[in-house]
Parts: structure tokens; sequence; C-alpha cells
């Protein structure tokens, strides 16, 4: 190595040093990375920067409940002619939490805002305040055919958390079962199961639901289905149906359903052992399981059933086994 080159690198090594010691001792550098004071970010709420308040508002959201103090503050931003900053403190708001009644004629208000992000986030707010939001039934009701799916989406969600103060909207919600956007119809059967249905009016509704585009919805139902238990007997046709569906889990519970049925499933039982089969480990061991809760109508599985004791899957050869014992079979001992 050449004078020049060492020179060179001695100053690079110089520059180095100086630099990473700048950084782990001077107050503020990003290794030490303070946090802002709640007081300091309130202040900085009142700035005429746009680009400050919105920094202030995302650093009170990412403070939670310790940034209470700020609410007053963030409520003044709600009537703020810029629409981000209005939908920015409404989530902010919702992120903190607490007791937020006097702030919920406005975001009640801000349901009506011409800015879909406002309304969206306004929306998801009175979730997060839950029963105590019931005012606002009727207007998330009615963002239930607003023209934005993210709207639609967090109006089902909050009217879900509102819960059973929410059933006037069951209607609506029954409706937005079709809504284009699966995340939509989604959330629209999660608010029916929060907010309670008749057991028969929820078969007829989880049953069509089997039959949905979305496997995440179509699984959603199957669960709701195995829930309810035997006085689901109506949709068996449909389970039996979805024992077929290409997806696993829809699979695997419409299974774990019409186990839970017992034998007034019994016409499932076919299906069942072609089931014992499957690809995957959850859905052979579910299938196995419903078998076993068939009665005498489950023992034509037998056979079959006792194959599946030399299965690869422990989960599979454990449910095995207990249907085998419920079937009443002499069958070896799992291995």
């Amino acid at each position: 190595m050449n004078k020049t080159n060492r020179l060179l690198l001695n100053r690079y090594l110089i520059i180095f040093l100086t630099v990473s010691l700048a950084f782990f001792l001077l107050p503020g550098s990003f290794a030490q990375d303070q946090k802002v004071p709640t007081e300091q970010l309130i202040k900085q709420l009142q700035e005429k920067d746009r680009r400050a308040r919105l920094a202030a508002i995302n650093e009170l959201a990412k403070l939670g409940e310790t940034a209470n103090s700020a609410i007053p503050a963030l409520t003044l931003l709600l009537k703020d002619q810029d629409a981000l900053i209005r939908s920015s403190a409404a989530y902010a708001i919702g992120k903190i939490g607490g007791d937020l009644t006097s702030v919920l004629p406005i975001l009640i208000e801000l349901l009506s805002d011409q800015n879909e992000g406002v309304r969206r986030d306004a929306a998801g707010t009175l979730g997060k305040i839950g029963v105590g939001a019931k005012a606002a039934v009727p207007q998330l009701t009615n963002l239930l055919s607003d023209k934005s799916p993210s709207v639609r989406r967090s109006s089902a969600e909050a009217l879900g958390k509102i819960g059973a103060e929410a059933k006037s909207a069951k209607p609506a919600l029954i409706k937005t079962l079709k809504d284009q956007e699966f995340v939509v119809r989604i959330n629209a059967a999660s608010a029916l199961d929060a907010i309670g249905l008749e057991k028969e009016e929820a078969v007829t509704i989880w049953a069509e639901l089997l039959k949905d585009q979305s496997e995440h919805i179509r699984s959603y139902a199957a669960e709701a289905l195995s829930k309810i238990g035997p006085d689901a007997e109506k949709a068996i046709p449909a389970m039996i149906d979805s024992l077929k569906d290409p997806d696993w889990s829809v699979r695997a519970r419409s299974a774990k359903g019409l186990g839970k049925m017992g034998a007034q499933a019994r016409t499932a039982v076919p299906a069942l052992i072609e089931l014992l089969a499957d690809q995957d480990r959850i859905v052979r061991a579910n299938a196995a399981t419903a078998l076993g809760e068939m009665g005498d109508a489950g023992k034509p599985a037998i056979p079959t059933l006792t194959r599946l004791l030399e299965d690869r899957e422990q989960l599979v050869r454990m449910a095995v086994t207990r249907s085998l014992d419920k079937l009443g079979s002499t069958s070896v001992k799992m291995k």
C-alpha cells in the first residue's frame, strides 16, 4: 500500500470513528431515540404546518392510552378543514381510548362527512367505543350501503362491536352478506354473530354462506354451524356438500359440525369415510372424530378407520383410536 492510500485510509477511519462516537453519545441521537412528551405533542397539534400536526397525531396514536390528556385537543381537530387531519384525529382518538362520551356526538356527525377516510375512521373509533356507541347505530347502518368498501367494512365491524344493542341493523347486515367485497361480507357475518341471531335464522344464513365465493366466509359459516350443533340439522345437506370444498378449513369445519350433530347426520357417513383419505391431516382427524359420534350409523367406517391406525400423523391416529373405541371396535391399539 503506497503512502497516498494509507493517508486516505487513515482519514476515512477517523471520520468513521467520529460519526460512531456521535451516534452513541449525542443527546437526541438515533441510538437513544427519545420519546417526545405528550404535552409537547399537544402543543404541536396547534402548529400551522400540516406535516407537523399529522406527525404529532401519529405519535399520540402510538402512545395509546397514556396520551389520554390529548383527547380534548384531538377532538378540536375533528372539525379541521383538512380531511386527512380529521380522519387521523378520529383514528388516534380510537387508539387512545378511555372515556370517549364527550367525543361521541362529533364522531356520529363525522359519519356524514364528505370524505370517505373520515367516515371510515369515525366508524372505526365508534367500534372501539363499543356498546357505548349505540346511539350511532342508525348512521352506521346507513353506511352499510356507502359507495366506499372501506367505509362499509368499518361500519359493519363497528356494529358487531356494539353487539346486541345494534339488533336493528340485522336486516341491513343480512343484505350486506351479498356485498361485492368479501371483507365487507365477512365483517357483516361476524357482526350478525355478535349481535345474535335466532337459531333457525342463523342456520339458514350460514348454510347459504357455505356457497360463498370466498373460502374465508365459507370457513366462517362452517364454524358457525358447528357451534350451533344439533340444532343445525336443516343445514346437513349443505354441510355434506362442503365436505368436497376446495379449501381444507371448510372441509375440516364441516366435518366437525356434522360430528356434533351425531346420529342425526348419518347421511354424511359415506362422504365422511371418503374424507378419511384427504391430504390434510386436520381434515382426516375431524372426519374420523365425526364418524365416532355417529353411533351404529358410523360402524361401516370401522375397516377404513382401522387402516388409519397406521397414518403418518399422530393427530389422526389419536382421533381414529378414540372413534374406534366409541364404535365398539376391537381393533389393534394405536401405534
